[in-house]
C-alpha cells in the first residue's frame, strides 16, 4: 500500500503551489540578503571602501548605528525579527512535506531556532556584551545560508523534480527481494527518482528487519564497533520514502503468475510448541531479485558443522565470544597441548574479510587480551590464515598484496599460501599436504555461492549458479525481472563481475534508472561498471588501498579506509556512533565481555545456588 503524500510537495494543487512558491521566494531573498548583510554593513562609511577583516566585526558598525541613529536601528531590528520569524515559520512548515528523514528535519529546525535566537539576542546585547560584536558575523552568514537551503529544497520538490505522470490504471508494483546493497540502493534511488505516486507501489522484502553493513563485521568481531552500528532498521530508512517493507523469508517465486511466495514465523503454537508459519503471497509487475549469496564451504567435510562464519551479525558475535571464551578456558587449563589448541585461531580464506578478521583478532589479542589474562604467554598464541591460491587477496594489484602480506607477517600472523583445507573437526584442521592444525576456533571466509532461491525460480543460470543477464540487468527472456548483486552473472572486460559491495550498489542505482525508463516508456541503457578500487585494513592503524589507480599503504591508507567505509554506512546516527567509538578506542579499552542472550536458570538446586556454567557458543550455520 503506497504511503500518503506526507513528504512531497510535487502533488500540490497549482494554486497552493504558487502561494507556497511566493513564500519561498521571500525566504530565498531573505536568506541571500541576511547572508550579505555582514559584508554590506562592513562598508567603510567614511571612505566607501570595504575590508574582509570587518566581516566578523560588523557588530561594531551596527552598534555605531544604534548609538548615532537609534531611530533607524530599532525599526531595522523590528523588521529583521518579524521577517525572520515569518520566513522561518513558513520554511519549517513546508519542510515537513519535503522528502527528508525525521531526524534530518528535526536537526534543521533546531539549527534554525538556535541561529535565529543567537542572532536576535546579539542585536540586543551589543552595548552590554562585547563578544556579541564578533558572534554576529559568523552567525548571520550561517543563518542566511540555512534560510537559503530551506527555501531552495521545497522549490526543488515542487517544480524541478521530474514527475512521472502515472499509468492511469492499476498501480505498478515494483517488488525488491533482498535488502543488501543492491536491493537497498534500488529502492532508495527509485524512490528518489519517482517519489510518491498513487500509480506506483515499491515493496522491499528481506528476512531481516535491518540493513547489515558486512564490511565492518570483522570490526564487530574484535569489539572495535558495537553491533547496532553496522545495522539500520529498514522501517527507519524508508520512513520518508514511498517504500513498503516486509519482513519475510522468500521460499519461491512463480514467474508465470508473477507471485512471490514467502513465509513468516509469527509465534509458537501454544499447544504443540511448534513454530507457527504464515504463508504470504506478494504479486509484482516488475521484480528486482537481489537475494545475495551464501557461504561456500566447497563440500569440505565438517566445515558447516564445526566452523564459524562471517556473513551475519550473529556470526561476528559468535566469533568474538569464542575468542574470549578460549582465553578464559586457557587461563584455567594446565595441559600445555590443550592450551595451545585453545589459543590457536585459524581463518580459512585470505580475501578481504579473512585478512581483516585475522588482523582484528590479532589486535584484540595483543592490545587487550594478553594484558588481561596474565596466565597466558604470548608464545602460546597463534593466528593462522590459510589460502588455497598462490597469493592473499586474489585478483588484487601486486603492490597492494605485497604491502598487506608483509604487514600480516610483521604482526606475527602465520600466512600459509597454496594450502587447501580438506577437513574440519572440533579440535583441528586437516590440510591437503597431510599436516594438521590443532585449534578450537576455525572461521570460514573462503568464498560464497549463489543463493538457493535462484535455482527455485526457473531462471537461466550460468554454470556458476548465477543468473545470466542482458546488459541492462534484465534476465534473458524476462523483461520484467532484474537480477542484481551476487546473484547476477554479467561480463565486464571479458570477466564476470565479482560479488562485491561496490558492484551491488552501482547495479542498484542503474536498475532504478532503468525501471524509471520502463515506467516512462523510454529505452533502457546497458550497465557499465566503474571500478573505484579496493581497500583492506591490516590492523593497528594500517591499511593497503588501491583507489582509482592510487596505491598506498600505512596510516594514511588506513584513514582513507575508515573515511570511505564511514561514508557508506547507512544512517547519520550510525556514522556519529562509529566516529565516537573509533575516537574513544584510542583512549578507552574496549570491552571483553562475552555477549550472549542467556536467561536465568532456576533448575539448579545446589546448596550454593550457583548457576550452571554457560554452554560454549556453537558455530552458526549459514542460512
Amino acid at each position: 500500500m503506497a504511503r500518503a503524500d506526507h513528504h512531497s510537495l510535487t502533488n500540490l494543487p497549482l494554486g497552493r503551489k504558487l502561494a507556497a512558491t511566493a513564500a519561498l521566494l521571500v525566504g530565498l531573498v531573505k536568506g541571500v540578503t541576511i547572508a550579505g548583510t555582514a559584508w554590506l554593513i562592513s562598508v567603510e562609511l567614511t571612505s566607501g571602501g570595504h575590508s574582509s577583516s570587518l566581516l566578523y566585526h560588523w557588530g561594531d558598525r551596527l552598534l555605531a548605528l544604534r548609538n548615532a541613529h537609534s531611530h533607524l536601528f530599532w525599526p531595522l531590528f523590528a523588521a529583521h525579527a518579524t521577517s525572520l520569524v515569518l520566513v522561518g515559520g513558513v520554511s519549517v512548515r513546508l519542510l515537513r512535506r519535503v522528502a527528508l528523514s525525521r531526524g534530518a528535519r528535526n536537526a534543521l529546525v533546531i539549527l534554525l531556532v538556535l541561529l535565529g535566537a543567537t542572532d536576535l539576542a546579539s542585536w540586543l546585547l551589543l552595548p552590554l556584551w562585547s563578544p556579541a560584536h564578533t558572534l554576529l558575523g559568523g552567525d548571520i552568514i550561517v543563518l542566511g545560508l540555512l534560510l537559503t537551503f530551506l527555501s531552495l529544497r521545497p522549490l526543488w520538490d515542487m517544480w524541478i523534480f521530474r514527475r512521472w505522470s502515472g499509468t492511469g490504471g492499476p498501480p505498478v508494483r515494483v517488488v525488491i527481494v533482498g535488502g543488501g546493497f543492491a536491493g537497498l540502493y534500488t529502492a532508495m534511488h527509485l524512490d528518489k527518482r519517482l517519489g510518491y505516486h498513487k500509480d506506483l507501489q515499491i515493496t522491499l522484502i528481506d528476512k531481516r528487519n535491518y540493513f547489515l553493513f558486512p564490511p565492518l563485521l570483522p570490526s564487530v568481531a574484535a569489539g572495535t564497533i558495537e553491533t547496532r552500528q553496522v545495522t539500520y532498521p529498514f522501517r527507519r530508512i524508508f520512513e520518508a520514502a514511498n517504500v513498503c517493507f516486509k519482513k519475510e523469508q522468500v521460499d519461491r517465486i512463480d514467474l508465470a503468475t508473477k507471485t512471490i511466495h514467502a513465509r513468516v514465523d509469527v509465534d509458537d503454537d501454544p499447544v504443540t510448541g511448534e513454530p507457527r508459519v504464515i504463508w504470504c503471497e506478494t504479486p509484482y509487475d516488475i521484480l528486482v531479485l537481489a537475494p545475495g549469496s551464501d557461504t561456500n564451504t566447497f563440500n569440505t567435510p565438517g566445515a558447516r558443522e564445526h566452523a564459524f562464519f562471517m556473513r551475519e551479525l550473529g556470526d561476528a558475535i559468535a566469533v568474538r565470544n569464542q575468542v574470549i571464551d578460549c582465553f578464559e578456558r586457557a587461563a584455567r587449563e594446565t595441559d600445555a597441548a590443550r592450551r595451545r589448541e585453545l589459543l590457536s585461531f585459524v581463518i580459512v580464506g585470505a580475501g578481504p574479510t579473512g585478512v581483516e578478521l585475522a588482523a582484528e583478532v590479532r589486535d584484540l589479542i595483543d592490545h587487550i587480551l594478553l594484558g588481561r589474562y596474565a596466565e597466558v604467554d604470548v608464545g602460546e598464541v597463534s593466528v593462522v590464515i590459510i589460502q588455497s591460491g598462490d597469493q592473499i587477496l586474489p585478483g588484487w594489484h601486486a603492490k597492494v598484496v605485497a604491502s598487506a602480506d608483509r604487514r600480516l607477517r610483521e604482526r606475527k600472523i602465520d600466512v600459509r599460501i597454496g594450502r587447501r583445507v580438506v577437513k574440519v573437526t572440533p579440535f583441528c584442521v586437516d590440510l591437503d599436504d597431510g599436516s594438521k592444525l590443532t585449534t578450537r576456533t576455525t572461521v570460514w571466509c573462503a568464498g560464497v555461492k549463489p543463493s538457493p532461491l535462484l535455482a527455485a525460480c526457473s531462471l537461466p543460470l550460468h554454470k556458476s549458479g548465477r543468473v545470466e543477464l542482458e546488459p541492462d540487468l534484465r534476465v534473458k527472456g524476462k523483461d520484467d525481472v532484474f537480477v542484481l548483486g551476487d546473484a547476477a552473472f554479467l561480463l565486464h572486460g571479458g570477466s564476470p563481475l565479482p560479488p562485491l559491495g561496490q558492484v551491488a550498489f552501482q547495479q542498484g542505482q542503474h536498475a532504478a534508472a532503468n525501471i524509471e525508463a520502463l515506467l516512462r516508456k523510454q529505452p533502457t541503457t546497458p550497465f557499465k561498471y566503474f571500478n573505484y578500487g579496493a581497500l583492506v585494513a591490516v590492523g593497528d592503524k594500517f591499511a593497503a588501498v588501491d583507489l582509482l589507480g592510487l596505491r598506498l599503504s600505512g596510516f594514511f591508507a588506513w584513514w582513507i579506509w575508515r573515511t570511505l567505509y564511514l561514508g557508506k554506512l547507512v544512517g547519520f546516527g550510525n556514522k556519529v556512533r562509529v566516529v565516537l567509538d573509533w575516537t574513544l578506542d584510542l583512549l578507552i579499552e574496549r570491552s571483553i565481555s562475552q555477549i550472549a542472550a542467556e536467561r536465568q536458570d532456576f533448575t539448579n538446586t545446589s546448596l550454593q545456588g550457583a548457576a550452571p556454567l554457560a554452554p560454549r557458543p556453537r558455530p552458526q550455520q549459514p542460512s
